[in-house]
C-alpha cells in the first residue's frame, strides 16, 4: 500500500511536470515571436506608418483597402505589418476578410500566425468558420492559434467540433484545455459521453466543479490511469459531496490504486475528519501509515490527535 501510494504520488508529479512543460513551452513561443518584433522600440519612421495606419480605420473601405493591401505585400517592418493586420480585421467588408484568409493560408509564419489571431479579434462568422480548413492543413503553431482564435471569439461549437475530430491525445487536449477556458461545461460532457477521454478532461471536469461528470469517469474511464486521476482530481472539488464520493470510492474500491487516489483526493479536498474515520476503521498498520501521512499533510486538530494516539499505541 506504501509503495503503491508512493508511485500514484509520482504519477501525479509526472503530470504536474508535464503540465508546467507544456505552459513553458507556450510562454517561449509567444515569447519568442513577441521578442523577434519587439527587439527594440518603434522606430520614428515605424511610429508614423502605424500613425498613418490607424487613420485608416475611419477611411472608407474601398480608400483603405489598397493602402493596406501595399502594405503587406511590401517591404515595411513585421511591426507595421502587424498592426496592418489589425486594421484590416476591423474593416467589414468581404475583400478585407478575403485578404486575411489568404494571409492565414500562407506559409510566412509570423504573418500567418498574426492573420489568424486578427481572425479571432474580427469576429467575422464565416471568417471564423474557414478557419477550421486552415487548422486541418497547419502545424502545431497554427492550430494552437486557431484554437486561441476560437477562445477570443467565444466559437465554442467549433473547439469542440475539433476535440470530436482529433485523432491524437495532444489534439484532443489542446482542445478540452480551450473548452475549459471558455467554460463550455456542456461541451465538455458531451465528450465525456463520447468516449473521448483524457486527463484534460478530468482536468476540465474538476476545474469546472462538475463532479457528477468526474464521478462517472472515475467508474467508466477507458484506462485504469484515467479513472486513478478522475478519483484523486475530485478532491479539487470542495463539497461535501465530493468529500463523501471520495470516501465511498474509497470504502467500496477493490483497486489499490484507486483507493490510493481516493485517499489523495481527500487530502487535496483537506477532509481530515473523513481520514481520520478511515485510520480509526482501519486494522493494517502499512494502511495506517498511508492515512497518517496524509493526515499531517493536512495538519489541523485531526492530525494532531492521530499522531498523539499513534505515539501511545492507541486508537484516537
Amino acid at each position: 500500500m506504501i509503495a503503491r501510494s508512493h508511485e500514484s504520488g509520482a504519477r501525479v508529479a509526472e503530470q504536474q511536470a508535464r503540465d508546467a512543460e507544456r505552459m513553458a513551452r507556450d510562454m517561449a513561443r509567444d515569447a519568442h515571436r513577441n521578442a523577434r518584433i519587439r527587439q527594440t522600440a518603434p522606430t520614428e519612421q515605424e511610429q508614423l506608418a502605424i500613425a498613418a495606419l490607424e487613420g485608416l480605420m475611419a477611411a472608407p473601405p474601398e480608400r483603405a483597402l489598397p493602402l493596406l493591401k501595399r502594405v503587406l505585400e511590401g517591404q515595411q517592418t513585421e511591426l507595421v505589418k502587424m498592426r496592418a493586420l489589425f486594421v484590416l480585421s476591423q474593416i467589414d467588408d468581404d475583400e478585407a476578410q478575403k485578404l486575411l484568409l489568404d494571409l492565414a493560408r500562407k506559409p510566412d509564419g509570423a504573418l500567418r500566425l498574426e492573420a489568424v489571431r486578427m481572425i479571432g479579434i474580427g469576429g467575422n462568422a464565416n471568417s471564423l468558420s474557414a478557419l477550421s480548413g486552415i487548422y486541418k492543413s497547419g502545424d502545431s503553431e497554427v492550430r494552437q492559434e486557431v484554437l486561441n482564435a476560437y477562445l477570443i471569439a467565444g466559437r465554442k461549437a467549433e473547439v469542440m467540433q475539433l476535440a470530436r475530430d482529433a485523432t491524437t491525445e495532444e489534439e484532443a487536449s489542446a482542445a478540452i484545455h480551450i473548452l475549459g477556458a471558455m467554460g463550455a461545461l456542456s461541451e465538455l460532457r458531451q465528450l465525456g459521453q463520447l468516449g473521448k477521454h483524457s486527463g484534460e478532461l478530468v482536468r476540465a471536469y474538476a476545474i469546472a466543479g462538475d463532479l457528477g461528470s468526474l464521478r462517472e469517469m472515475a467508474n467508466t474511464a477507458k484506462t485504469p490511469e484515467l479513472r486513478v486521476e478522475a478519483t484523486r482530481n475530485l478532491g479539487m472539488i470542495g463539497s461535501d459531496e465530493a468529500a463523501q464520493a471520495l470516501r465511498e470510492i474509497y470504502k467500496s474500491s477493490k483497486d489499490a490504486e484507486v483507493r490510493g487516489a481516493a485517499l489523495e483526493g481527500l487530502m487535496i479536498h483537506g477532509d481530515e475528519k473523513g481520514l481520520l474515520e478511515i485510520y480509526r476503521a482501519s486494522t493494517d498498520p502499512a494502511e495506517k501509515q498511508v492515512v497518517l501521512r496524509q493526515l499531517t499533510i493536512i495538519g489541523g486538530d485531526a492530525a494532531m490527535e492521530a499522531i498523539d494516539a499513534a505515539l501511545q499505541g492507541k486508537t484516537p
